[in-house]
């Protein structure tokens, strides 16, 4: 695998917190308003009563999400890009910025974030002629002889690990990694990282979407990569 050629084709951070938004008229047309004050411009927006999702097309699509989750004293805020083509700092300023019109839409003093979680999904070439290939050949060093067993060709297929929140963790975290052929283009490794930090923060606690991307992005580079490449 060529590690520069990574190619990030989904970015997204999701926050659950108490206590939950109003969503109301009144809410939807202030939150509409704050994300144009943030710098955050948009092409539609569709109001529903428990929901406010907002979509962005150009530069690149940019989608939000304002909810609050049924039979649940709890709301959402969710931010994704699902075809960023743009680099993941540009994201994370933009997703502070969503942030800010939020707060300044629901002002609370001690909102207290539930659980949260971020995912960065990406392409890499492969450096051989299949990245199925590369993965169960030449990373796990098995025969190709030894999927005969299943009966059939195998067009694609890959490793998923989870992995639980470690004890002395500040901020416990689970993480979620699956890394595995692309069908699409069978050149191409596809690696999805999730992190998710399923307890609730004291209250308070910053949303702080940079942050948390930056954790996810240090975890790829640092963790992900060598994995695959065996330290290459």
């Amino acid at each position: 695998m060529y590690p520069d050629s990574r190619v990030t084709i989904h970015m997204g951070i999701n926050f659950v917190v108490s206590p939950v938004p109003t969503i109301d008229v009144q809410s939807n047309l202030n939150f509409q308003q704050s994300l144009v004050t943030h710098g955050i411009e948009f092409a539609k927006v569709e109001f529903k009563e428990r929901e406010i999702a907002v979509v962005r097309e150009a530069p690149t699509r940019l989608e939000i999400k304002v909810a609050a989750i049924s039979l649940s004293p709890v709301g959402q805020l969710l931010i994704v890009a699902p075809d960023p083509r743009r680099p993941l700092t540009l994201f994370a300023k933009e997703a502070e910025a969503v942030v800010d019109a939020f707060e300044s839409t629901w002002p609370v003093k001690k909102r207290q974030i539930i659980s949260s979680d971020a995912t960065l999904r990406d392409l890499y070439e492969a450096s051989g002629k299949h990245a199925f290939q590369e993965l169960w050949e030449t990373r796990l060093r098995q025969s190709p002889d030894s999927l005969a067993v299943l009966g059939r060709p195998v067009l694609g297929g890959g490793l998923r690990f989870v992995m639980p929140p470690l004890p002395d963790e500040p901020e416990p975290v689970q993480i979620e990694v699956r890394i595995e052929s692309f069908l699409r283009d069978t050149k191409k490794i596809y690696v999805e990282t999730q992190f998710t930090w399923p307890q609730p923060m004291p209250p308070g606690a910053p949303l702080d979407p940079v942050n948390r991307l930056k954790q996810v992005n240090e975890y790829i580079e640092g963790k992900i990569i060598p994995l695959i490449t065996g330290g290459a």
